[in-house]
């Protein structure tokens, strides 16, 4: 009877997002495909046009007779190792909350994620500081200044994330579990947005 009482349960549509009591039940993790994901989608974009004139003006600017290259600080590798171990950490936080839609069990792999991305951020102001200890500033070169900008526009851009990771994991500890998966996915989805831009202005930095 218990057997059959547990089969019929079983075969009963079980709504996305929904938690439950029953141990033997699988957790499904919320629908990806929501109006959120297609607002990050959007924000994206928003933020790729935005480094896209960056980099349209950066290219015009340089052509022009005052620019001086600038040889980029050695904390600019260190900073990209940290930024690329963030996005590890994220996809592996995501992994652990679609099996258990618990901030406990990824408590640990979100801290490490945290703390690899503030480790980003420091790395470029330490990166910041090296150049100004070498009178490298903002007003005796263009290629300083589009430098300090973009290398800054980015950073605001990766604390903004982790506004919204630290927003995700207070939903979640107020007993909001159910859309911690969800919400995990947009973030690591962004985590690996900021990679690219990240690698792309390294390139672009870089090589011009």
């Amino acid at each position: 009877m218990n057997k059959q009482h547990h089969s019929n349960n079983k075969s009963e549509p079980e709504s996305k997002s929904t938690l439950t009591p029953d141990a033997d039940e699988n957790y499904l993790p919320a629908d990806t495909s929501s109006p959120a994901i297609i607002g990050l989608w959007v924000f994206m974009a928003v933020i790729t046009m935005l480094f896209f004139l960056f980099t349209v003006a950066y290219k015009i600017r340089m052509s022009l007779s005052d620019w001086q290259s600038l040889n980029e600080p050695w904390q600019l590798s260190l900073s990209t190792a940290m930024l690329f171990m963030s996005c590890v950490a994220m996809a592996n936080c995501r992994r652990r909350a679609a099996l258990l839609p618990s901030v406990v069990a990824c408590r640990s792999i979100l801290i490490v994620a945290v703390l690899l991305t503030l480790g980003f951020v420091f790395t470029q102001l330490w990166a910041w500081q090296y150049l100004v200890d070498q009178n490298i500033t903002v007003d005796n070169n263009p290629a300083n200044s589009f430098f300090y900008l973009l290398t800054g526009l980015h950073g605001l851009h990766v604390l903004g994330g982790l506004a919204a990771l630290f927003l995700v994991i207070y939903n979640a500890r107020k007993g909001h579990a159910n859309s911690l998966y969800q919400s995990l996915h947009l973030c690591t989805r962004y985590w690996h947005f900021l990679l690219l831009i990240w690698l792309f202005l390294l390139g672009l930095l870089r090589f011009t």
